[in-house]
């Protein structure tokens, strides 16, 4: 934000001191800030159904009465959502939303979508629930298709619950394989609000006054606001001393969201992971990359943030 108000106000003080060619633009600027209407979204064919459920103070008080106090929402009144539409979201009144968060910004299919209705549909007709007790193909051709996708040697998946059960399974991995307890994780961090996982967050807003087991935070490698700027190699450096000043000199392993999601889509120091791998296994760590929301090609150009890593969640 001080980047982007120290460029505007760079534009506005040249416009004032250039030729009147440049004034309408700056004027038009100002005016757009402050007196144009909302964008629209652009036609979509299709309309919600009549809603004649309860209504979003109904729903509100009985979510009150009956679910526990730790659960928050959005706005003041929160918006009662009853349908949904491929990108789309209906409230009762039946306004149309653009879904721009897709489940906390880890559901990537939109809604109601025909493919995926029509392959729940007909696996419903066939069998609706197994265990892996017995036999059934959809398990293994599902982690084979993923396997197909991960990077270097990652070839066995673990199918869990949700984030935070992937992480946490992935912190007993790494402490049983390596035979040590120590964690470190990022200052900034968001990796989960279980019993073990709420210990690798680092974030007030997210942590209860629990112990949080061997777990060291380090400095995070915010390019932008860090106290070391973009410079990977020092933010690198204060992990090596904590390996070095704060633990036995042994780590069961190393965990970090390719790009800190909770904490504000912060992207880390170039270079900085790379640095920090070699300096984890070198200690006896294994190196977890978090890709709860960055994996799946949400980032665009990769189908995983991070390539090369021995645990992905």
């Amino acid at each position: 934000m001080a980047l982007q108000r120290q460029l505007l106000k760079r534009v506005v003080d040249r416009a004032s001191t250039s030729s009147r060619i440049h004034s309408p633009a700056i004027t038009f600027l100002r005016s757009d800030y402050s007196t144009s209407s909302p964008p629209q979204l652009p036609p979509f064919d299709y309309q919600a159904r009549p809603y004649n459920g309860p209504s979003a103070d109904e729903v509100f008080q009985k979510r009150k009465k009956f679910l526990g106090p730790s659960l928050f929402h959005f706005y003041q009144k929160p918006l009662n959502i009853v349908e949904g539409k491929m990108q789309y979201l209906f409230d009762e009144t039946g306004r149309r939303y653009l879904d721009a968060f897709a489940g906390i910004v880890t559901v990537s299919c939109g809604h109601c979508h025909p493919d995926i209705l029509n392959a729940i549909n007909e696996q419903s007709k066939l069998l609706q629930h197994a265990t892996t007790i017995y036999l059934h193909h959809a398990i293994g051709d599902f982690a084979e298709a993923l396997a197909a996708k991960m990077p270097g040697n990652l070839k066995v998946v673990y199918f869990v619950n949700s984030g935070s059960e992937a992480n946490e399974l992935a912190m007993m991995m790494a402490r049983l394989y390596t035979g040590s307890l120590e964690m470190i994780s990022l200052r900034n961090a968001y990796h989960g609000g279980s019993s073990n996982t709420i210990g690798l967050t680092a974030l007030n807003t997210w942590k209860y006054p629990l112990p949080q087991g061997e777990i060291h935070h380090v400095v995070n490698p915010d390019p932008y606001r860090g106290v070391f700027g973009s410079d990977g190699s020092m933010y690198a450096k204060d992990v090596q001393d904590h390996i070095d000043y704060g633990t036995s000199g042994k780590v069961a392993g190393f965990i970090a969201e390719t790009i800190q999601g909770v904490g504000g889509a912060v992207e880390l120091a170039p270079g900085y992971l790379k640095s920090v791998y070699d300096i984890v296994r070198k200690a006896g760590g294994v190196c977890i990359a978090d890709e709860v929301q960055t994996g799946f090609g949400r980032t665009g150009s990769h189908y995983w943030g991070r390539l090369k890593m021995l645990f992905l969640t």
